[in-house]
């Protein structure tokens, strides 16, 4: 937006003594003509833009022209554009891309100097794929365009929505969207990757009133049994990334318990496959034997397939 240029535009200048037209037409993705236009715009709004011309000249802030630059501090200032820099990995949009080039025109100290900490997020095909979704959604919430697509839920249950959007959540490495329902008459939340045969209609609407769900619904919430798996210090990150260091106890120097809380549905049976043979476990009750028949339903796709003379070994790893 041409507000949001002119704000930007200030705040480089505030930090330089002259930069070229060319230079902030690139930095804006804008023509020249445009810049011009925008120091005109500058000009009869106050604001004391001059211009040099010649080979070294370029456009200029009369110094006499102050502003607190001093309300947040360069360590602030540097916080902010790196969480900044992880959304803008997420999901790419304009207004995020001109407040960072704002508060970079805002830093007093040299931008590349290194950083305490950075973010990244894995660019996976599928991850790449939902931030278009993600972007292509932001648009639809900012020019309030009605959106339908077909649903496929936690139990692949399939449904044909209809959707007044309102708010994107990244969440748990999940894009999620909020909106009004018009089959449900009230608002829900959406998983992207559920989501198929997006369509972007024609029609607008008024938004409603709408206050941001911050939890994600659980539907039918299981009951959650005690687990305890004994397990190899190789995913000893996994489980602490997901329940803490509390639940585990030293068994020897490759090897450890774990005292999990786990309910007794498939996204569960997922988690400790995915701990491979470096996990297994030791006691969970009605959980363990629903687990070793989710277990044999698996074995039993690809037993067709296993060479008869293939011997597996069933000797425990530890």
């Amino acid at each position: 937006m041409k507000i949001e240029r002119l704000i930007s535009m200030i705040m480089i200048l505030l930090q330089r003594e002259l930069v070229s037209a060319t230079e902030l037409a690139k930095t804006f993705e804008v023509t020249t003509r445009t810049i011009y236009r925008d120091i005109e715009t500058l000009n009869m709004a106050k604001i004391p833009i001059f211009t040099v011309p010649g080979r070294n000249g370029g456009i200029g802030l009369m110094p006499t022209y102050k502003v607190d630059k001093k309300l947040l501090t360069s360590k602030d200032l540097q916080n902010i554009l790196t969480a900044l820099h992880g959304v803008e990995q997420l999901i790419q949009s304009p207004e995020i891309k001109s407040t960072m080039t704002k508060i970079r025109a805002m830093q007093t100290e040299q931008w590349n100097a290194e950083m305490d900490f950075s973010l990244h997020f894995t660019g996976w095909q599928g991850t790449e794929e939902l931030k278009a979704v993600a972007e292509s959604l932001q648009d639809a919430i900012r020019l309030h365009v009605i959106v339908k697509f077909d649903y496929y839920d936690a139990n692949g249950t399939h449904s044909s929505r209809t959707i007044e959007p309102y708010h994107l959540m990244y969440k748990g490495e999940r894009w999620y969207i909020q909106g009004y329902s018009f089959e449900r008459e009230d608002f829900r939340t959406f998983r992207l990757a559920r989501m198929t045969n997006l369509k972007f209609t024609d029609e607008t609407f008024n938004p409603r009133d709408y206050a941001v769900i911050d939890k994600i619904p659980k539907e039918n919430l299981p009951q959650f049994y005690p687990v305890r798996l004994k397990a190899n210090m190789r995913v000893r990150d996994i489980i602490i990334e997901r329940f803490g260091t509390s639940v585990i106890t030293p068994c020897d120097e490759t090897t450890y318990y774990a005292d999990l809380q786990l309910p007794n549905v498939e996204n569960a049976y997922r988690f400790i496959l995915q701990l491979g043979a470096n996990a297994e476990v030791m006691a969970g009750g009605i959980f363990e034997k629903d687990f070793r028949v989710y277990l044999a339903k698996i074995i039993n796709i690809y037993e067709p397939a296993t060479s008869p003379n293939l011997e597996v070994n069933k000797k425990n790893p530890y």
